[in-house]
């Protein structure tokens, strides 16, 4: 517990002024190097029970899918917040074509490579690769949308481990994933999604005393003139987001149970690896992501 905390701390101290003060192209980095290690620990992973041995060429093939679509789309949403003329969706199409064709290409040239093999090719790259290229491209909207993910992020996981500890199964007796996660409760579920709403909704309230760029989390990406509108709209946003943020961490406890691992990795003690540490972060922010690009079609600047 002593050493999670101290991670954490060291964590909070370098992640925080980072992401207020750092330049976007520094993030932009930082989230690159992360994607590539976790890249690496979902490719051991996959290895840990000798189901999946890539190659060589294999293996650099999905770094280098990863490292590509991680740079593009970021990249183009950068270029296009400078005012060039670049069409999101269509460079996101692309990456998302050259990724099942490489692949493909690697299903029939490669022997390594059999079609459990290229599944989970898929599943690496595009879980890694447009998980961590949306936290800048959500950072380009505002510094506070990281703020603002990782608040509810952690006090949903803080306050669903607590009542989950605390009340059990007590007031539903069934759990919602046992084979999964069999500590987890409808109870802590509830609790972590209420707390990590009020503490979600609470950045929103006082966003412009958080951060000094201005506006609200919607500034960026809709108008909104009715304020109860607005305020309606991040409840459910924030409800929502805290429910996805539960589901990705389901998502990454099952790929662990599936193949016989405790953490993804030890870069962070206490915590595990880059995926034990973003995976509510990383369902979160393609959630927020998906929302903010409609919202932008119903409701545009």
């Amino acid at each position: 517990m002593k050493t999670r905390l101290i991670t954490g701390l060291i964590m909070a101290a370098v992640g925080i002024p980072l992401a207020i003060f750092a330049p976007v192209e520094a993030f932009i980095g930082v989230a690159v190097l992360l994607a590539l290690i976790a890249t690496y620990e979902i490719i051991h992973m996959f290895e840990t029970k000798n189901e999946a041995k890539y190659s060589f060429v294999g293996k650099v093939t999905i770094f280098c899918l990863t490292l590509f679509e991680n740079l593009i789309i970021s990249l183009s949403w950068y270029f296009y917040n400078k005012g060039s003329d670049v069409n999101f969706g269509a460079i996101l199409s692309v990456c998302l074509l050259i990724m099942f064709f490489v692949i493909g290409l690697l299903l029939v040239f490669d022997k390594t490579v059999d079609t459990n093999g290229g599944a989970k090719m898929l599943l690496d790259v595009s879980y890694v690769g447009i998980g961590f290229s949306s936290i800048p491209v959500l950072m380009m909207y505002g510094r506070g949308l990281l703020f603002y993910i990782l608040v509810v992020a952690s006090f949903t996981d803080m306050f669903a481990y607590f009542f989950g500890i605390s009340l059990g199964t007590k007031l539903i007796k069934r759990r919602p994933a046992p084979v999964i996660s069999p500590k987890k409760s409808f109870e802590g579920c509830i609790f972590g999604t209420l707390f990590g709403t009020v503490f979600g909704v609470l950045v929103f309230i006082f966003y412009n005393e958080l951060f000094t760029d201005g506006g609200t989390l919607f500034k960026n990406v809709c108008y909104i003139e009715n304020k109860g509108l607005e305020i309606t709209l991040i409840i459910i946003l924030t409800l929502f987001a805290s429910f996805v943020g539960q589901v990705g961490d389901l998502v990454a406890s099952k790929l662990k149970r599936d193949n016989d691992i405790k953490d993804y990795g030890k870069i962070f003690p206490g915590h595990g690896g880059v995926m034990d540490r973003f995976d509510s972060s990383l369902f979160i922010s393609v959630f927020l992501l998906i929302v903010f690009l409609f919202l932008q079609l119903l409701l545009p600047l």
